[in-house]
């Protein structure tokens, strides 16, 4: 906040930390205006547009018709954590949810579950494993931590968590929806 070089950039600071630690009920600032960080640049200066054109996507110039989308799920009961993890050496990081979380959410049991839908793909993780990936990617209070992230089990334990894909029929089968809106609209 000290360094902050404008009111407006004070402002956007605190906003923001505020965010992150949480508000308390009725606060009048729950809701807050953002405007990318072009607005806390000069005019002249150089500045990038993070919502515009975000660095590193200079591979991906010719092609914004998608790029410019902010993806919406939309649910009637609170959505599932999602956890974007790397589960093999062989390929990257997407999205999961824990089989858990899903198996109460649809109330079946696993082995219904899999009769079912056997294109779903399930994955094994080690315990330890996932709470690392997990810490080091999200920021989580200690209440949205999964299962207790503090209670970590033992390196070298033999315990794992199962999870299944990110997949859009999924998200149907647990009464999401997606929607596309552009940011400029």
């Amino acid at each position: 906040m000290k360094l902050a070089s404008s009111d407006t950039m004070k402002r956007f600071l605190s906003d923001h930390l505020s965010d992150l630690q949480g508000r308390a009920e009725g606060d009048p600032g729950v809701s807050w205006d953002f405007y990318s960080s072009s607005v806390l640049e000069e005019k002249d200066g150089f500045a990038c547009d993070l919502l515009h054109n975000p660095p590193g996507n200079s591979d991906q110039e010719g092609d914004d018709v998608e790029e410019d989308d902010f993806m919406f799920e939309l649910s009637d009961k609170p959505l599932l954590p999602c956890y974007n993890l790397q589960v093999s050496v062989s390929r990257g990081p997407c999205n999961w949810f824990l089989f858990t979380d899903v198996l109460k959410r649809l109330k079946l049991s696993s082995r219904i579950f899999q009769a079912r839908f056997p294109h779903f793909e399930i994955a094994t993780l080690p315990k330890a494993e996932f709470y690392r990936q997990v810490a080091s990617s999200q920021l989580l209070t200690p209440a949205e931590r999964p299962g207790g992230l503090d209670d970590r089990s033992a390196p070298g334990s033999s315990e794992t968590v199962e999870l299944v894909r990110y997949e859009p029929e999924l998200l149907q089968l647990l009464g999401s929806e997606v929607e596309f809106q552009p940011w400029n609209s």
